[in-house]
């Protein structure tokens, strides 16, 4: 797997290690300062080691306050203030501090790298780096150079940490947005089915209905046929609705399978389907289909998965296929969490949530059950179905009794 495709995979889980990490790194870099304060406090005059503390520990006090808001994401409008003092001390420190100044000379540009952004950003960089080669810091030129580079690649180093781990949160919410905006979609769809099919019907019968209040007590029949012009197109409303319903529900399990394989693997989920038997009768594949549709989408909002498997098995009459993904979280890894995952963001924290609720409906309407539980970080959903048709007494997926 390619680096792109591991940044497609991030979930949640990969989004608060990167954070962790560049906080780690960032954090832990202000020990640093200890340098500069031990040469102070061992060579110079009490006034100049006063003077060499309070710049250092305000020098380090504005790094920290902007690298880790950089990191948590939460920028406010004291941080270009905050930017503005450092500045200031960073130019003064030196001249109090001695020529191990140096060790804390990535502070400043990596300040510039995350608060800043663009050409702004590098230019700040680049010439706060510039800095440390002219300001009194030393008379020997190869400790200065050396440290300038040492600064250069620090600064570097810690700014792509911290960029890095911004960009996998927007990464993340952009990928939740996606999943969101699918669903909205076709809810705008099914929506717009229905006022195309009853926007007109409804108005005749409002227009019809008037004209049938209207209407003579002595006038009997005109009233009998108005009632039955209203009565017919009631009648043709309620079938397009239930050809509406029945188109939207009857999917092809096929092209949900591709569709399903395309969205997860765009997301840097890899895929793993097996092939399904072609002769699942029509309505164990509409199960089938809405069962998968259903899984996906949970997976991509509701997991930290990177690989989502597909498997067939069977035995006798009966089939089953399980979809396992291994999103599930070290720090949740249940059967309740699980079932969590896959049920919704709406579901309590149980089995049995929402989602799972409405497979089990759609399952048992065919002679299907379902079943789910987690093992070593796996989630795996069980769908198991009758492989051949089952008498005409059952419910269709539809609702219409066969």
């Amino acid at each position: 797997m390619g680096a792109s495709q591991r940044l497609r995979g991030v979930g949640p889980g990969t989004v608060r290690l990167a954070r962790a990490t560049a906080g780690v790194f960032l954090v832990g870099m202000a020990a640093f300062v200890a340098v500069p304060l031990a040469e102070a406090l061992g060579a110079y005059s009490s006034v100049r080691v006063v003077t060499a503390v309070v710049l250092v520990i305000g020098l380090t006090g504005c790094y920290l306050w902007l690298a880790v808001r950089a990191v948590l994401d939460r920028g406010s409008r004291w941080d270009l203030a905050v930017l503005a003092v450092m500045c200031v001390l960073a130019l003064a420190v030196p001249f109090a501090a001695g020529p191990t100044w140096l060790s804390v000379g990535f502070m400043l540009p990596l300040a510039f790298a995350v608060t800043l952004r663009g050409r702004w950003a590098a230019l700040g960089f680049f010439a706060s780096l510039a800095a440390g080669l002219v300001l009194p810091a030393s008379q020997d030129l190869s400790w200065v150079l050396f440290g300038s580079l040492q600064n250069l690649l620090t600064a570097g180093a810690l700014a792509g940490l911290t960029i890095f781990a911004t960009l996998l949160a927007e990464l993340q919410r952009t990928r939740e947005e996606a999943a969101k905006l699918a669903i909205t979609e076709e809810r705008l769809r099914f929506a717009r089915e229905l006022h195309d099919v009853l926007g007109h019907n409804l108005s005749v019968i409002a227009m019809r209905t008037e004209l049938g209040i209207r209407v003579p007590p002595e006038e009997i029949g005109r009233l009998r046929r108005e009632l039955t012009e209203i009565h017919d197109i009631a009648s043709r409303s309620l079938h397009d609705v239930r050809a509406v319903v029945k188109g939207y529900r009857e999917m092809s399990l096929e092209r949900e399978l591709s569709g399903v394989r395309r969205v997860l693997e765009t997301a840097g989920v890899r895929c793993d389907f097996a092939e399904l038997p072609p002769s699942l009768p029509p309505e164990v594949r509409v199960a089938l289909a809405w069962a998968v549709r259903e899984a996906a989408t949970n997976l991509l909002r509701h997991s930290d998965a990177t690989v989502c498997l597909l498997g067939v098995e069977t035995e006798g009459d009966r089939i089953t296929v399980t979809v396992a993904n291994d999103g599930v979280r070290p720090d949740s890894d249940s059967l309740a969490a699980g079932a969590a995952a896959w049920a919704g963001a709406d579901a309590e924290v149980t089995v049995g949530g929402s989602g799972l609720a409405g497979l089990d409906e759609r399952l048992a309407q065919v002679g299907g059950s379902c079943g789910r539980h987690t093992e070593d970080g796996w989630f795996t959903l069980s769908l198991d179905v009758p492989g051949r048709p089952l008498a005409a007494t059952l419910t269709s997926a539809t609702g219409d009794r066969r």
